[in-house]
């Protein structure tokens, strides 16, 4: 039995064979030695070339150590301490150096310490079965920060930062400086930079992270890749991180250049984005760390996220984030994401973030789709909620959802938020929002300052869903259109930081409590819907269609302008005042008085039409002049017994004889 280093060790006398077979002297496994004339890429093999691992010297004789059915090495032929105590990383610095020659480090499951930072170069990198321990302060960083020409695989891999453990020099309290941030309160970030940082330039490059455990780790985020390639993350957990458990940048240049594609599957993220009970802060102002407990922090978080990716692609399959500071999932300024089962929740008051914090956040994405995201908010930070948190945040996205529930106990302040400044849609199919909001459960509306790039082809598309109560308000959205929206409890508005005039507004099959509008739309559709309470249109130049509909309130259009028409058929309507050109009531029944006022032409026929108070059934004015024709025929108008002062019909004398009236019969009830 000879060992390697004893054959090897510089006088040695054993004999130079062609091949020998010998016994790691770190590792104790057998490995065999060939002679070699060349180095890997065929040229020919000199002192320089020698790395003592795979390419070694015996007298004049070079040697290559001999892989026959696979190219992975196991660690310990580095000789790492591997003894809680000593710092792995030159070893580690080693193995990285025999991995960019394309072979596979296996750390066998043991224990190694980066107490220090590596920086590397490399044309491969290939690491298995590692399990890391940084070192025991929150002052010096520790990991590596690697450029990769080629592919990367990380698996198997598990790292505990010892954050809230066994960091526990100089008191153990964690230190966070401030950042770069456009808050209103000062952002703060983690005084260590990124644990693992991977920098891939080449579009052809592929890094695969798989089953990696990344636990208790102080830091900017436990992994982060740039890269122009492709980006898989699998089967991977993360638990009690400061800031991001990761970080996908597709991008060198903030986005002037981007390449590349993620893809994130069977993730856990639990406690990621928080600050200690007490930490050490410094911002630009102080003049040295300040010991202060969380809730009296001067700065606050504001780039905590459970999953992130910049730029390039995002795919998503199978995540699960418990408790986020700014957002559970992010999709920042991607090309296109795809997501399905996305469940985000909050559960503890340690979570808040400065900039209005979103569970799930679409940061002027190209094209979005998800299927089946589920939001659940049982508490946030009480700083948190000050913002204009939402369980939604989208920003110039085009978005599409399958199936979005938001459970909300924390009282955020809306539901979805939905802002723009650029031309897109929103289209949202069964949507369910329980619990109440501050604002609102939905808000969809320009940013403030951009009234200016109007107008814009922006539109909201709900189909099928249940809100709990809270309101819809629309700001400035060229076009609605709700369906099968259950919100009995909730008012719907449609207002406008402009004159412009938009698109549309279609409710079908839906229920609301109160509807109101001050904003110019060019079309108006309420067809097999009801209104709890009141309903109020104040738009101009309107096609307005109102079908099968049932009004609880009073229903009010006094704004209506030269070429408008609105149609009321069907239903059942309150106290009714229309100021319109074209007027068209028919096979209504309506509880209390219809008064037109200024009409060009009007007709109301076929209707059961009835009021209980001292007023007429129908009035008729013309207080701008312009009636050129009226008819009321065939309608059954009924009055209330005892009210002298009500009558059926009163056409006011600037109408008298442009109202016909006739085949109307006359009741009391």
């Amino acid at each position: 039995m000879i060992y390697t280093e004893d054959f090897f060790s510089q006088g040695s006398s054993y004999p130079t064979d062609d091949i020998v077979f010998l016994v790691d002297s770190f590792s104790n496994e057998n490995v065999n030695f060939k002679k070699t004339s060349v180095w890997m890429d065929g040229t020919p093999m000199s002192d320089v070339k020698i790395d003592n691992i795979i390419y070694r010297k015996k007298g004049s004789f070079f040697y290559k150590r001999v892989t026959e059915h696979s190219k992975v090495l196991h660690a310990k032929i580095f000789n790492p301490f591997c003894d809680g105590i000593h710092d792995d990383s030159p070893a580690i610095s080693k193995m990285m150096k025999i991995s960019s020659m394309g072979y596979t480090i296996d750390g066998n499951g043991l224990i190694y310490f980066l107490l220090n930072k590596i920086t590397e170069e490399m044309d491969y990198f290939n690491f298995i079965n590692f399990n890391f321990r940084l070192n025991n302060n929150y002052d010096s960083d520790c990991g590596w920060e690697v450029t990769v020409k080629k592919n990367i695989v990380f698996e198997n891999i598990i790292i505990d930062g010892g954050r809230g453990t066994y960091k526990n020099e100089n008191g153990g309290v964690e230190k966070w400086i401030q950042g770069a941030g456009d808050a209103s309160v000062p952002s703060i970030i983690p005084n260590l930079a990124d644990v693992f940082l991977f920098i891939q330039e080449d579009a052809k490059s592929k890094s695969t992270i798989k089953n990696l455990r990344a636990v208790n780790i102080h830091a900017q985020s436990a992994i982060t890749l740039i890269s122009h390639g492709s980006v898989n993350i699998e089967d991977s957990y993360f638990e009690n991180i400061s800031l991001k458990p990761f970080h996908v940048y597709h991008s060198f240049d903030n986005g002037e250049n981007q390449s590349g594609k993620t893809f994130i599957k069977n993730i856990t993220t639990k406690d990621c984005g928080y600050l200690g009970d007490k930490i050490l802060e410094k911002l630009n102002s102080d003049s040295d760390f300040t010991l202060r407990n969380r809730e009296n922090s001067q700065g606050m978080i504001q780039w905590g996220y459970g999953a992130v990716v910049s730029f390039g692609e995002f795919y998503v399959e199978n995540i699960q984030v418990t408790n986020y500071a700014a957002s559970g999932v992010c999709s920042d300024r991607n090309t296109k994401f795809f997501g399905s089962c996305i469940y985000i929740s909050n559960e503890s008051d340690k979570f808040e973030s400065n900039n209005p914090s979103g569970a799930m956040w679409f940061e002027a994405t190209a094209d979005a789709y998800i299927s089946n995201l589920n939001i659940d908010i049982s508490k946030r930070g009480a700083r948190d909620i000050a913002f204009d948190s939402s369980a939604l945040e989208t920003f110039n996205t085009e978005l599409y959802i399958d199936n979005l529930k938001i459970v909300n106990k924390a009282l955020l302040n809306k539901g979805i938020r939905a802002s723009y400044s650029a031309d897109n849609s929103i289209v949202i199919n069964n949507l369910y929002i329980e619990g109440d909001f501050q604002a609102q459960s939905v808000f969809h509306g320009i940013m403030p300052g951009n009234n200016n790039v109007y107008p814009l082809k922006t539109k909201f598309i709900l189909n099928g869903g249940y809100i709990e109560k809270s309101d819809l308000f629309f700001w400035g959205t060229n076009e609605i259109n709700l369906s099968e929206i259950n919100a009995s409890n909730s008012k719907i508005e449609f207002k406008s930081p402009t004159s412009n005039q938009f698109n549309k507004i279609s409710i079908k099959e839906s229920s609301f409590y109160y509807f109101d509008t001050i904003t110019d739309y060019k079309q108006m559709i309420l067809e097999n819907s009801s209104i709890i309470s009141d309903f109020s249109y104040n738009s101009n130049l309107s096609d307005v269609v109102v079908k099968n509909s049932a009004i609880g309130g009073s229903m009010n259009f006094p704004f209506t302008e030269e070429g408008s028409k609105i149609h009321i058929s069907g239903g059942n309507i309150g106290r009714t005042h229309i100021n319109g050109y074209h007027i068209f009531i028919e096979n209504v029944k309506s509880r209390q008085g219809i008064y037109i006022d200024s009409a060009q032409f009007f007709t109301i026929n076929n209707s059961i039409l009835k009021t209980s108070e001292s007023e007429p059934i129908i009035m008729v004015s013309n207080s701008n002049n312009r009636l050129i024709s009226g008819i009321i025929s065939q309608n059954i108008l009924s009055i209330k017994t005892n009210t002298p002062a009500a009558g059926y019909i009163l056409v006011m004398p600037e109408a008298v004889g442009k109202v016909n009236a006739y085949n109307n019969s006359e009741t009391v009830f």
